[in-house]
């Protein structure tokens, strides 16, 4: 994935947030955050809809790569 990509949840784990419809605006390069201790790689997403109430549609959300798919090519 890169700065510009459109994503959306993958089915797993995210099965409703997948089937919600909810589509990203990818907006930084991927980079490796840590969590728990250990290395996972993250990216930043300004979703298009509110992804709870602490994340308004419109705010940067760090989301793991690996939880994400991109769309660019589907549109």
């Amino acid at each position: 994935m890169k700065c510009s990509d459109l994503v959306q949840y993958s089915p797993f784990p995210h099965e409703a947030l997948h089937k919600s419809g909810m589509i990203g605006l990818v907006v930084s390069e991927p980079y490796v955050a840590y969590c728990a201790g250990s290395a996972v790689h993250g990216i930043d997403v300004v979703w298009g809809n509110d992804r709870g109430r602490s994340y308004p549609a419109g705010t940067v959300c760090q989301e793991f790569v690996d939880e994400l798919e991109s769309i660019s090519g589907i549109l």
